[in-house]
C-alpha cells in the first residue's frame, strides 16, 4: 500500500514544488477569488498576464499515469480529478469534489465508493467527459510503461494485481460504468481514506480515442482543467493557454488567473533562485520548484524586499532517527528509550537551519496539518535532550560499552552526515559509541528495505502523500512495510498495532478515524522504535508580481492555483 519513494530532501535545502488551487471565472474580468465559508478571502487582483514558472527537471510532463505529484501541482493546471484538495493560509486542507459531485458514497462500511460526475464537463476538444474516460485514464496507470507513480489504488482495487492496462484491449472490471457520470469503484477490502486516493494524478480523465501514442500523450494530453497545453519543447519550454471549454462554476479549486502559462525547462537551481531574488522583467511574474539553500536564506531574510516575497511553511517533512529493533543490542525498549532522551535536537535543528527555516522540534509521528494531529512527549528531555534519564534507563537495561552503527545516504547533501554527526556526539554523552556508514543513495535505500538489513540505526525522512495519519504510520509501522522495499526502516513489528492500523485504514468515517490515527502515534511511540527529531518547513519564493502566494499546513509546498499576476 506504502508508496515506497517518500524519502525526502532535507530542510536545510527546502524543497520549493509548485502547487495549485481554488476557482474562479477564466472569462470573466472579476476581481473578486471565489470565497468559501471553509476559506479566508485572499487577495484581490484582476486575472490575465503571464505567469512564469522555472523548472530544474530536466524536462516537464503532463502525464497523470506516472505521476507522484500531490492534486495541488502544476499537473492540475490541465487535469481534473473526482476530488482535489482546497487549502488556505490558516485552516487545515480539506477534501472536496472536482469532477464529481460530492466526495464519494459507501454503503457498506469502505469496501464500495460510488462517484457521480457534475452534468456538462467537457474537454479542451470539446468532447463531454464522461465516466469512461475516468476508467480509461486510471486504467492506463496499470499499464507497465508507466511505472512510479502514486500506485496506491493499484493494489486497492479487486484484479488490480493482475491487470496491465487497456492497451491489449483488457479492462479493469472493479472500476464499474454505471452510465456517462457515474463511476462504482470495488475494492479488495474497506478504505476509508478511498475519496483522498481519487485526487491523485491517475484518476484524471483521458478520452481513448485521443491516446493514440501513449509514450507522448503527456506533452499534448486533452484537457479537463483551466489550461490546454498549445506548445511542448521536450527539456525545453511548455505553454499553456486557457481552455475554453472549463467552466469555472464547476471547480472550487483553481482561480485559472493567468491567462498564459509559461514553463521553462531544466534550469540549474541556484541560479532560478537568484533570479527570483533579483527580480527582474519576466522574472517578477516568475515562480518555481528551486530549492534555496541555507546560504541563500542569509541573503533573503537581510532584504525585506525579499523576504516578503518567500512563503515559509508552518509545518512541513517528518525527520527521524529509526532504530533496527530486530538487532539484539535495540531489542531492550529502555534501551531505544534512552536514545529518545539522548538526543540533542536543538543541535539538529541548527543543522537544518534553525526554527525559522529549518523547523520545529517534534515528539510525535504525525505532522500538523495531518487531521488527528496530538502533541504529546513520552521522553521529554527538552531540546537538548536529558543526560541522566538516558543513563538511567541504560544502566536499568543492564547495557554498558554500547556499541552502535548509524548509516545515512552520502549523495543527497552534507546536511545528512552533519546531521549523523550530531547524533554520534549526542550519545557520546551517555556513553553509546557510534560508528557512522555513509552510503549512495542507492544501496542505502536497498539495506533499509530489506527485510533483515545490517545496520542498527538510519536516518530517514517522510513526506505524507495525503492528509491522514496513514500516510505516514502505516508505510512506516505496519509489519507488512518490513522488507521487499518498505518503508518500515525500523522492522517495527507489534499485533496490535497492526490489528489498529486496519482498523483505521478501513473506517470510513474520517474524523473517527483520525482520532484512531492519534491513538496509534502514541501507541506506537511508547515501545520507542524511532526518535522523531523534527518537522523540516519549506520554503518557496516568487516574483514581486506574484499574488496569492502561500504555504499551507498540508501539503508543505506554495499553493499556486491561487496564484495570479499583477499587472
Amino acid at each position: 500500500m506504502a508508496n515506497r519513494s517518500r524519502r525526502v530532501v532535507p530542510a536545510g535545502l527546502a524543497l520549493v514544488l509548485a502547487l495549485v488551487m481554488a476557482g474562479c471565472n477564466a472569462n470573466s474580468q472579476s476581481t473578486e477569488p471565489t470565497k468559501d465559508k471553509n476559506t479566508t478571502a485572499l487577495e484581490s487582483v484582476p486575472q490575465g498576464g503571464t505567469l512564469h514558472y522555472l523548472s530544474r527537471r530536466a524536462t516537464e510532463s503532463f502525464e497523470t499515469a506516472k505521476a507522484q505529484m500531490v492534486p495541488t501541482t502544476r499537473l492540475r493546471w490541465v487535469h481534473r480529478g473526482l476530488t482535489s484538495w482546497q487549502t488556505f493560509p490558516d485552516k487545515d486542507t480539506i477534501l472536496v469534489p472536482d469532477l464529481a459531485t460530492d466526495t464519494g458514497t459507501t454503503d457498506d462500511g469502505g469496501k464500495t465508493w460510488t462517484f457521480t460526475l457534475q452534468e456538462g464537463l467537457k474537454f479542451s476538444d470539446g468532447s463531454p467527459i464522461t465516466a469512461q474516460d475516468v476508467k480509461y485514464g486510471i486504467e492506463r496507470s496499470f499499464a507497465p510503461m508507466f511505472q512510479g507513480g502514486l500506485g496506491y489504488h493499484k493494489t486497492l482495487l479487486v484484479g488490480g494485481a493482475d491487470y496491465d492496462g487497456p492497451y491489449d484491449g483488457k479492462e479493469l472490471d472493479s472500476i464499474e460504468v454505471v452510465d456517462d457520470h457515474k463511476i462504482v469503484f470495488h475494492l479488495t477490502r474497506p478504505f476509508g481514506n478511498w475519496p483522498w486516493i481519487v485526487s491523485m494524478p491517475a484518476f484524471a480523465p483521458v478520452p481513448a480515442a485521443a491516446d493514440t501514442e501513449p509514450e507522448t500523450y503527456g506533452e499534448h494530453p486533452v484537457a479537463s482543467g483551466p489550461y490546454q497545453v498549445t506548445s511542448f519543447r521536450k527539456g525545453s519550454q511548455a505553454v499553456l493557454e486557457r481552455n475554453p471549454n472549463w467552466k469555472a462554476d464547476t471547480d472550487q479549486v483553481r482561480f485559472a488567473g493567468p491567462d498564459k502559462i509559461v514553463l521553462d525547462m531544466g534550469l540549474n537551481n541556484d541560479t532560478i533562485v537568484q533570479r527570483l531574488i533579483d527580480d527582474k522583467g519576466e522574472d517578477k511574474t516568475a515562480i518555481s520548484n528551486a530549492l534555496i539553500s541555507p546560504s541563500q536564506f542569509q541573503r533573503i531574510e537581510s532584504d525585506p524586499s525579499i523576504s516578503n516575497r518567500m512563503a515559509n511553511s508552518p509545518s512541513g517533512y517528518f525527520r527521524y532517527l529509526a532504530m533496527n529493533v530486530k538487532r539484539p543490542v535495540l531489542s531492550d525498549v529502555r534501551v531505544r528509550q534512552a536514545i529518545n532522551y539522548a538526543i540533542n535536537k536543538a543541535e539538529l535543528q541548527s543543522v537544518y537551519g534553525g526554527p525559522k527555516f529549518g523547523g520545529q522540534i517534534t515528539s510525535t509521528i504525525m505532522t500538523p496539518g495531518i487531521p488527528g494531529y496530538t502533541e504529546y512527549n513520552l521522553y521529554d528531555g527538552g531540546d537538548t535532550g536529558n543526560v541522566d534519564k538516558a543513563k538511567e534507563l541504560l544502566a536499568a537495561a543492564g547495557v554498558s560499552d554500547l556499541k552502535l552503527t548509524l548509516t545515512y545516504p552520502t549523495d543527497v547533501s552534507a546536511i545528512e552526515e552533519k546531521e549523523a554527526q550530531s547524533i554520534k556526539n549526542s550519545l557520546a554523552r551517555v556513553g553509546v559509541k557510534v560508528e557512522l556508514k555513509g552510503l549512495d543513495g542507492d544501496t542505502w535505500y536497498e539495506l533499509i528495505s530489506s527485510a533483515d538489513g545490517d545496520y542498527d540505526m538510519t536516518t530517514n525522512g517522510w513526506g505524507a502523500d495525503f492528509p491522514s495519519g496513514m500516510s505516514t504510520i502505516q508505510p512506516l509501522f505496519a509489519s507488512s512495510e518490513i522488507g521487499n522495499g518498505g518503508g518500515n526502516a525500523s522492522k517495527f513489528s507489534n499485533p496490535k498495532v497492526d490489528a489498529a492500523i486496519e482498523a483505521a485504514t478501513a473506517e470510513p468515517n474520517l474524523d473517527k478515524a483520525a482520532e484512531m490515527w492519534a491513538a496509534i502515534d502514541k501507541q506506537i511511540m511508547e515501545d520507542a522504535p524511532i526518535v522523531p527529531i523534527l518537522v523540516q518547513r519549506t520554503q518557496a519564493l516568487a516574483g514581486s508580481k506574484i499574488k496569492n502566494y502561500f504555504i499551507p499546513a498540508y501539503p508543505p509546498f506554495a499553493n499556486e492555483l491561487v496564484v495570479r499576476v499583477d499587472r
